[in-house]
């Protein structure tokens, strides 16, 4: 049995077409079918049912695809650890971030390419539910956003840093001086809020929703936190709600924290449990768990 045959099975198995899945692999049809007849003939058992009109998976071919898929996964798992060993620094690394965090993520980026200039950095911005999706499917090698609440014991998380969801306005505002502020102080303010599915969204509509009498002026909804303190910037009355961490680089605002029950969000460092950590993710964490601006958040 040779990977290449595992590989062409699942192909083949995931397009249900040989003329598709061998156009995928660059291989005539007449060789795709050789290859997995050889190993049908090794494992004595017709794997993918064919005729002129379709191809299906057998009860044997349902079986060996999630065998062959974890074969084919340690195999590439194989060379990563050891390319790793050869070469500290190499390859790509994928990242998943919600846009709250994009303020501390900088800082990490820029060491790391200036460091380790084998490695390219893919970054995707997105909400935390796309992110676990991504983590899921192998997209990406982990991913920074705040602890997921119920999350599927399939993840890991570790934290990074705890911090307060406040609102957000200039130095200039003539609340900007007070400790805490409740969401009834912000009523007759005009509010940029994150849009809904954001973590601290959530944490705010579950407070309006226990006190109807409070009523918010929203002005506009964003999901992108940096965007939204580049508004508030710009304006003398406007207020965001977000977390601290999203002030990191904005020294002209100021972040009062909210007076909402168990204020405190949990950032964190997600992958999936059990699953290779590159040794490029591992250095890069190890980076950003020690870089000035989350360690100001401690």
């Amino acid at each position: 049995m040779e990977l290449r045959q595992l590989k062409y099975f699942v192909r083949t198995a995931q397009t249900l077409s040989f003329s598709e899945a061998a156009r995928q692999l660059y291989i005539s049809q007449s060789t795709l079918s050789q290859q997995i007849r050889q190993l049908e003939d090794e494992l004595r058992c017709e794997l993918l049912k064919r005729d002129s009109h379709k191809v299906v998976l057998t009860e044997y071919g349902e079986k060996m695809l999630p065998l062959a898929k974890r074969c084919l996964q340690d195999a590439d798992d194989c060379v990563m650890e050891i390319a790793n060993i050869k070469n500290l620094m190499i390859g790509s690394l994928n990242i998943g971030v919600t846009y709250t965090f994009s303020n501390i993520l900088w800082y990490t980026m820029k060491e790391f390419l200036y460091t380790y200039k084998g490695v390219k950095l893919n970054v995707f911005y997105t909400n935390t539910e796309k992110l676990m999706h991504m983590l899921r499917k192998k997209e990406i090698d982990f991913a920074l956003a705040y602890k997921v609440e119920d999350a599927d014991s399939d993840f890991e998380s570790f934290p990074l840093f705890d911090c307060a969801l406040c609102a957000i306005m200039p130095k200039c505002h003539d609340l900007a001086t007070r400790k805490s502020l409740s969401l009834k102080d912000l009523e007759k303010y005009p509010i940029a809020m994150p849009t809904k599915g954001v973590q601290g969204r959530r944490w705010i509509d579950r407070e309006l929703q226990a006190n109807p009498d409070i009523h918010l002026n929203v002005r506009i909804e964003l999901n992108d936190a940096n965007f939204l303190c580049k508004l508030v910037e710009q304006g003398e009355r406007l207020i965001t709600l977000l977390s601290k961490t999203s002030v990191a680089n904005h020294t002209n605002l100021v972040a009062v924290p909210l007076e909402i029950e168990n204020n405190m969000l949990h950032g964190c460092i997600h992958v999936m449990r059990d699953e290779y950590k590159k040794h490029t993710a591992q250095i890069f964490v190890k980076m950003l768990r020690e870089s000035p601006v989350v360690m100001l958040m401690k």
